[in-house]
């Protein structure tokens, strides 16, 4: 095929999908099936990448590249649409919606540092745009500038004060400062608004669930799912209202769902695995805490919780092999460290247990659990002594927390050894 049948082929199915102006992250998701149609555009999408260099200078090429982002983006294949964005930002710097979308795809990726900068330079040039406006609020609000949050989504509401994503916004925002009261009159705001706002109905349901509140959340969490019934976060979210009321079925069949659509995260898998676990299905259990590792192989609570249920399972030495990788993925996780710590004392190795009390200690020192272990441990080894002392300071640490009950246990064992 010739250079300019490849832009014209890619022009023209990039036209049927849909995908110009700028993408809603609550319609980011990985494709079920992959059409006939889309396996033609992965095609000429490999021959462009071959003959770059020669139709760098055609004038349609940064246009193309632009929507080929948002397809990207669109099915949640972050990395490529960044690229591919960056790509056509280089040949032509003035496409604004580039800039909020790659600075939303950043902020889905986990870096409002990196989005920030993107939506800056499209206020730069668009400095009314309400959608840059609330993006970057929201990128900000990651990481914590809470005055330069709410100054932008002051800005957008005062353009439009009943444009309902930044209504969400400045819910989120109260939420964040611990108001939700004002929260959740904002996000009811934001669904007069638009009563069918996916993203004001989850995240309303995610604040009626953290106060409690499941009735509420299940009520608005079902009519996200009505409303869209392939949004895997609004079904994961009733998935934990019905978990918090201790329904563990209707919760594993939300998450069963959430996984079906978005099976490339996580911590749904997790979820998951969760749910399992508390049913006793254990081998449902690692295989789901599997399916997360796979998912994310640096995951570390993946790998830890995969080591809890190998001891369900009584497969001690896999379930130190899962603790092993994660203590090496997050050496500073007192829980983790703790867990292993646990594990091996019970297979006697009381050195490499004594290393894990004091790893868990050093990252959490105001948690005296680790310091009874720790002297368990002592006691062990015959090194009463340090024991004793240890065992003094964990006394005085579960004082200062009010558990009177473990410190007059750690008084006995004091006594027991002199």
């Amino acid at each position: 095929m010739q250079k300019e049948d490849i832009l014209a082929a890619i022009a023209e199915k990039l036209e049927s999908m849909g995908v110009t102006g700028i993408i809603e992250s609550d319609k980011v998701r990985p494709p079920t099936f992959e059409s006939r149609e889309r396996q033609v555009l992965a095609e000429l999408e490999d021959e462009l990448q071959k003959v770059m260099e020669s139709v760098k200078n055609d004038p349609r090429l940064s246009g193309l590249l632009f929507k080929l982002a948002n397809l990207h983006f669109k099915e949640a294949n972050l990395s490529r649409a960044i690229i591919l964005y960056e790509v056509a930002l280089g040949m032509d710097s003035k496409q604004v919606h580039a800039w909020i979308n790659m600075g939303t795809a950043y902020l889905m990726a986990g870096e409002p540092k990196d989005a920030v900068s993107c939506l800056s330079s499209a206020l730069a040039m668009q400095p009314d745009n309400i959608y840059a406006l609330v993006k970057l609020a929201m990128a900000q609000l990651e990481l914590g500038d809470y005055d330069n949050c709410i100054l932008n989504l002051e800005v957008a509401l005062k353009q439009n004060s009943t444009f309902d994503k930044a209504l969400v916004g400045k819910a989120l925002y109260l939420a964040k400062k611990g108001d939700r009261t004002a929260a959740i009159a904002c996000f009811n705001n934001a669904l007069k608004a638009n009563p069918s706002s996916l993203l004001a109905l989850t995240e309303l349901g995610k604040v009626y669930l953290s106060g409690g509140q499941y009735d509420n959340a299940i009520e608005v969490l079902l009519k996200a799912v009505e409303i869209d019934h392939e949004q895997p976060y609004a079904l994961a979210t009733l998935g934990d209202a019905f978990y918090a009321r201790r329904e563990y079925e209707r919760a594993l069949y939300y998450y069963d769902r959430a996984v079906d659509i978005k099976f490339d995260d996580p911590g749904l898998w997790i979820r998951k695995g969760d749910a399992h676990k508390i049913l006793k299905s254990y081998s449902q259990a690692a295989s789901a805490y599997e399916k997360a590792i796979n998912a994310d192989p640096e995951n570390a609570e993946a790998w830890s919780k995969c080591g809890q249920v190998m001891l369900l399972l009584s497969e001690p030495s896999a379930a130190l092999e899962y603790f092993n990788t994660a203590v090496t993925l997050a050496p500073n996780n007192a829980e983790i460290a703790h867990q292993r710590g646990r594990l091996n004392m019970s297979l006697g190795r009381l050195e490499d247990a004594l290393s894990d009390f004091d790893i868990a200690f050093s990252a959490e020192p105001s948690n005296a659990n680790h310091l009874y272990y720790r002297a368990l441990i002592l006691e062990k080894l015959n090194r009463n002594p340090e024991a004793k002392r240890t065992l003094q300071i964990a006394m005085s640490l579960f004082k200062e927390n009010g558990d009177q009950a473990r410190a007059a246990e750690c008084s006995a064992r004091i006594k027991r050894l002199r």
